[in-house]
């Protein structure tokens, strides 16, 4: 029960806030129109003539400007939820009871400079996600503070308005977490800064200077604690790192539209955010059409011939394929041994011994081709400081011939001839090496081979001096399926990483393409050959990689185990586990763990909070379905579930779905992997619902049921713990969706 007369006062701490905050912003718009008239007046006045510091005058007004505009939409958004908790902290020594109030951002006092709301990522808030009333410390630039936490509150607030607080124990956590979690799908994922548990928090601010990988359960909110993760990061390292060097790598556009709500909310909507094919097309610049994981896996589940891919994918992912490109390399490495000196007209520029020199031990940290303008660099260097030398040194040698004509030759008419033949023939040779100096560099630079990376790629395929790949019939196999592909002017989606690979030691990625912080999702899915070319790429550690084995459904390609990343390519990674699911029900967790019991591999189960709901149910796929689906919805919508999916194994099953659906005029749309727009109601493959969450789910089974494999296992798994409230199965038989005797109590049939 809430104190009444609590709350008066809460109400008013919250008016003083908004108060202040309108009062800022006020300013803001005020001081956005004069600073508006000042880049009108300054750009009036601008002509040619003025000199530089017009400009930075112009261009610091501008940049103000902008700064300006982000905090006054800041404070708008900020305005409707200025804050989501606080913390009453007695400080040691210090005599009076602070009292903070924790938001998604800081806002201070102008005269005092005295927190009026705290960042979520501060030291001192961290004290609130800890979970625990009494003695606490933290520690902050350093420093290590102690105190005692006599409270915590947490409020409900919407739009400006005050509707109740809670304060905070144990008991009253679990209250407000089950709350949460009984919200909708898309109240959820913009609110999770308000309800982070203790585990999550741990890994948010987890030493930010090392690599970090994540094994996390289905529904445990790894996704937005990775986001959430890059905001800890640019909040503690704003002085070193800008949103746009971070880098957010997603599985499909589909999932980049879901997690798009909740970046502005963080302050990290200007990380790039994209997908592996497409980040690494963009930077070699290579746009052949991509036989992409999603095809391969569409062709194994429906019973395709797709056992070439399979086998060329797992090949290609492989450390085996990276010891085949680490060989290559060397063999396009020896290309650029030149056996000639760089000379100018007869002289000795610099011997082919030095230039060798440069390239395999004095720039052998530098990518091929940054190697080759470095030495070119050099020998223009050389060549403007040894032309002056020839020159002065071929004038003296024909002055001093000249003189000895003129003062040695005795005959008067053998002396004129001599004499006019050396002041023409010194003419001719002192032009003739200023003009073979205007192109003796670019044509010396012609001994280096012209680094065409997507010709060298596909040149590999072709390679048959790779000592230890002689006799080998795996490879022989890549190469084979691989050259029919490329002749068709198509890529494997495998490719890419061994591009990118290539592109690394031959040319280097583009400084502009470069990121110093990285964030994987769905890790499991990315093969070693991926992160790890990665990994070379960018000459960084900082890493957050997540994901879940249970969830790895490109098992012939993906990762079998977190182990493989930590012992050879992030030996200094923190490993952390986020097993407790808050997404769903335990009766849903509970039908989709029994899957997992099938499988020959252990994999770490999900633990659900306790949040109870109905069993999931089975619907036999008869005549009247569509009507039972359409009673359900109907029903579901008017007890306030707003999202809902149906769920398919392959791509067939989702328009034929659609077909069966589409005059009963529901509103489900029907998604494709390169869609970025995302409805209430979707029909969509397995492959694409990863990571995404709905509020009820339908799976649907009919052409190609599930079969007790492991690819078949994780698929259904995946998609089993895609609903937060309701799940329902529609097939022939419960045995489409692996259901045996055992399973009986778990589900109940309509």
């Amino acid at each position: 029960m809430t104190d009444s007369k609590e709350f008066e006062l809460e109400k008013d701490r919250l008016a003083f806030t908004k108060a202040y905050m309108d009062r800022l912003i006020a300013s803001q718009e005020t001081g956005q129109e004069v600073l508006k008239k000042r880049q009108e007046d300054t750009l009036e006045n601008l002509s040619f003539k003025d000199s530089s510091l017009r400009y930075q005058e112009m261009l610091s007004h501008a940049n103000f400007m902008k700064m300006s505009r982000e905090q006054l939409e800041s404070l708008k958004h900020l305005r409707n939820k200025p804050y989501f908790a606080r913390i009453d902290f007695h400080r040691k020594e210090k005599p009076e009871r602070e009292i903070f109030y924790i938001g998604k951002t800081s806002l201070f006092d102008r005269k005092t400079q005295l927190p009026i709301i705290l960042d979520w990522r501060s030291p001192l808030a961290n004290v609130y996600y800890e979970g625990r009333l009494g003695e606490v410390s933290y520690e902050s630039l350093g420093e290590r503070y102690e105190g005692e936490v006599s409270l915590k509150r947490q409020y409900q607030i919407e739009k400006g308005e005050l509707y109740n607080f809670r304060d905070i124990d144990l008991t009253t956590k679990d209250e407000l977490l089950q709350d949460s979690l009984s919200q909708n799908a898309e109240s959820r994922l913009t609110e999770i800064v308000s309800t982070i548990q203790e585990e999550q928090n741990q890994i948010i601010r987890a030493d930010l200077k090392k690599p970090i990988i994540v094994q996390g359960a289905a529904g445990s909110g790894k996704t937005t604690i990775a986001l959430h993760r890059i905001s800890y990061f640019l909040y503690t390292m704003k002085d070193i790192f800008r949103p746009e060097e971070m880098l957010i790598l997603a599985p499909n556009q589909l999932f980049i539209q879901y997690i798009s709500e909740v970046l502005p909310e963080l302050g990290v909507e200007r990380a790039r955010q994209t997908t592996y094919n497409e980040f690494v097309q963009e930077v070699t610049a290579i746009r052949l059409p991509v036989i992409t994981q999603q095809e391969v896996l569409m062709k194994k589940l429906e019973g395709k011939e797709a056992e070439d891919y399979l086998s060329i994918a797992q090949f290609k992912g492989s450390k085996n394929f990276k010891r085949v490109l680490d060989q290559y390399l060397q063999q396009l490495k020896k290309t650029y041994k030149v056996q000639e000196d760089f000379t100018l007209s007869g002289f000795r520029i610099k011997s082919a011994k030095r230039i060798n020199r440069l390239f395999y031990e004095e720039y052998s940290y530098f990518p091929y081709a940054v190697r080759v303008q470095k030495i070119k660099a050099v020998l223009q260097s050389e060549l403007k400081r040894k032309k002056k030398q020839i020159l002065e040194k071929m004038t003296y040698q024909y002055d001093k011939a000249l003189d000895e004509a003129l003062y040695g030759i005795r005959d008067p008419e053998k002396r004129k001839i001599r004499v006019s033949f050396l002041i023409t023939r010194k003419e001719e040779r002192l032009e003739e090496v200023k003009k073979a100096a205007r192109t003796a560099v670019s044509k010396y630079m012609k001994n280096y081979p012209i680094a065409d990376l997507l010709s060298l790629y596909q040149n590999l395929f072709y390679e048959n001096s790779l000592p230890s790949l002689e006799n080998n019939e795996a490879w022989s196999k890549v190469k084979e399926v691989t050259r029919k592909i490329h002749q068709k002017g198509q890529l494997h989606a495998e490719d890419l990483a061994g591009l990118l690979y290539l592109k690394t030691f031959i040319s280097g990625i583009h400084p502009d393409d470069r990121a110093k912080k990285v964030v994987i999702d769905e890790a499991q899915d990315y093969s070693f050959m991926e992160i790890y070319s990665l990994r070379k790429a960018f000459h960084t550690d900082l890493f957050t990689i997540v994901g879940d084995l249970a969830q790895g459904i490109y098992h012939y390609r993906g990762l079998k185990s977190w182990e493989r990343l930590q012992d050879e390519i992030f030996p200094s990674a923190n490993y952390l586990t986020l097993q407790k699911t808050y997404r769903t029900t335990i009766k849903i967790m509970n039908l989709a763990n029994a899957l997992l019991d099938r499988m020959t591999e252990k994999l770490p189960k999900a633990e659900p909070v306790v949040r109870h709901g109905d069993l999931p149910a089975f619907i036999r796929k008869n005549n009247n379905w569509p009507q039972t689906i359409y009673k359900i919805i109907e029903e579901l919508f008017c007890n306030g579930m707003k999202s809902f999916a149906i769920v398919t194994k392959s791509k067939h099953d989702a328009l034929q779905v659609a077909e069966e659906l589409s005059s009963l005029k529901l509103g489900f749309a029907t998604l494709e992997e390169e869609q970025g727009s995302m409805g209430e109601r979707m029909i969509l493959p397995a492959y694409l619902a990863k990571g995404l969450e709905f509020d009820v789910v339908f799976l649907y089974n009919d052409s190609h049921p599930y079969q007790n494999s492991e690819l078949d296992t994780k698929m259904l798994y995946v998609a089993m713990t895609r609903p937060l409230h309701r799940l329902y199965l529609i097939g022939r038989q419960p045995e489409d969706f692996l259901l045996g005797e055992s399973d009986q109590g778990r589900y109940y049939e309509i």
